[in-house]
């Protein structure tokens, strides 16, 4: 990623890494409350991802359990070609187009977007920053124990505590392989959360995901500017560090009267 991007800096790597991760792991949750349907299961042995060349994430997918295995395949290998369907590319062939990393208010003043990506979280290429899966207690709701045991069915109501686990275990090891503040990354998570609930017009969907996650998870906040909704943002992606790119236009960073103006003067262009 930090090749990719042209930074040695592994802070900038990683946080431009997991503000991708963060989005993808997200957008299928937020989605599905959205939708008021069962959100997929968070858990860290019941999701994969796939993967792009540039180390980012294409996408998180959901990992059937035996029983929703054999009940669409007819057989018991739960880590069968359900997890990877045949409409999509496999993890080695994964697109390089930029598929749903949010780019609002972003100014790409010398900044490739292909290079965004939409950067899914899975257990399977946590190595793109130095984590290795078996680091990981992936012991959570609707998964399968370590001494092979099924675990509870999944139920929608375990989603929000199941993210949180999920999240409490790989923020830790994002912070400590990269350098940046565990607090910066759940304020990242947050900040993908509003945008991914923006994106779909339900933006109460991504605060009652949060409220749901709890724990070191902000609520995202929204702001009116003309006639646009912009999520509030508590997070920084770090972009502007890297050579030839400027600072997204909704930074916090941004002295709050100039971000103001960039933030209408966006709204004003539709």
């Amino acid at each position: 990623m930090g090749i990719s991007w042209g930074t040695a800096d592994s802070r900038v790597a990683g946080t431009l890494w997991w503000c991708m991760a963060a989005s993808s792991l997200v957008t299928p949750i937020v989605a599905a409350y959205a939708d008021g349907r069962p959100a997929m299961s968070p858990a860290l042995d019941r999701i994969a991802c796939e993967i792009r060349p540039d180390g980012g994430v294409e996408r998180v997918l959901s990992i059937p359990t035996v029983s929703e295995d054999q009940t669409a395949t007819g057989v018991g290998d739960r880590r069968s070609a359900t997890a990877f369907p045949d409409s999509h590319p496999a993890p080695g062939n994964a697109s390089p187009d930029a598929a749903g990393l949010d780019t609002t208010g972003l100014d790409t003043t010398g900044l490739d977007i292909a290079d965004l990506g939409t950067a899914d979280l899975g257990t399977a290429d946590l190595g793109t920053v130095g984590i290795e899966t078996a680091d990981l207690d992936t012991t959570a709701a609707g998964g399968t124990a370590r001494d092979g045991a099924p675990a509870e069915p999944w139920s929608a109501t375990s989603t929000g505590p199941a993210l949180r686990n999920t999240l409490s275990r790989l923020i830790p090891l994002v912070a400590e392989v990269s350098g940046a503040s565990p607090a910066a990354l759940w304020a990242i998570v947050a900040d993908a959360i509003g945008n991914r609930a923006l994106d779909i017009g339900a933006h109460e969907a991504g605060a009652r995901l949060a409220r749901e996650v709890a724990g070191r998870l902000p609520v995202p906040r929204f702001t009116d500017i003309g006639s646009r909704t912009f999520v509030r943002r508590i997070s920084c992606c770090l972009v502007f560090e890297v050579p030839g790119c400027e600072m997204c236009t909704s930074c916090p960073k941004r002295p709050a009267a100039q971000r103001e103006a960039l933030l209408s003067e966006l709204a004003a262009r539709g």
